[in-house]
C-alpha cells in the first residue's frame, strides 16, 4: 500500500516545481510559437485569398477586354470587306460599262464595213452576173 510520509509531499511539491518550470520554460514558448504560426498561415492564406480574388477579377478584366477586341476586329473586318465588295462592283461596273462600248463600237464598225463591202460588192454584181450567163450559154 502507499505510505504517506513526508517524501510523499516533497514529491508533490517537487512534481509540482517541474510541471511549473516545464510550463515556463517548453510549454509556453512553444504555445506561443504555435499561437504566432496560426496567425501568420491566416495572414498568409488571407493575403492568398485577396491575390486570387484579384487575379479572378484582373482575368475577368482581360477576357471583357480581349472579347471587346474581338467584336471590334471583326466589326473592322466586315467593313473593309463590305468596302472591298463596293470597290469590287465599281471596278466590275467600270468594266462592263467599257467593255459594253467596246462591243458596240465593234458592232458599229462591222456594220460600216458591211455596209461598205455590199456597196462595193452591188456595183461588181451586174458585171459578175454577166460574165457567169456568157459562161455558161458559151458552154
Amino acid at each position: 500500500m502507499i505510505d504517506l510520509n513526508a517524501t510523499f509531499f516533497v514529491q508533490v511539491v517537487n512534481f509540482l516545481l517541474i510541471l511549473i518550470l516545464l510550463n515556463v520554460i517548453l510549454i509556453g514558448p512553444i504555445r506561443r510559437m504555435l499561437k504566432k504560426r496560426a496567425e501568420f498561415m491566416a495572414s498568409q492564406l488571407e493575403g492568398i485569398e485577396s491575390f486570387t480574388s484579384s487575379a479572378d477579377g484582373k482575368l475577368k478584366d482581360y477576357e471583357a477586354a480581349l472579347d471587346a477586341a474581338r467584336v471590334a476586329a471583326t466589326a473592322g473586318r466586315m467593313a473593309m470587306k463590305e468596302e472591298g465588295q463596293a470597290k469590287e462592283k465599281a471596278i466590275l461596273d467600270a468594266a462592263a460599262a467599257e467593255a459594253a462600248s467596246k462591243v458596240q463600237a465593234a458592232r458599229a464598225d462591222i456594220a460600216a464595213q458591211s455596209e461598205t463591202a455590199e456597196k462595193a460588192l452591188k456595183g461588181k454584181v451586174s458585171g459578175l452576173a454577166s460574165k457567169a450567163v456568157a459562161k455558161v450559154l458559151a458552154a
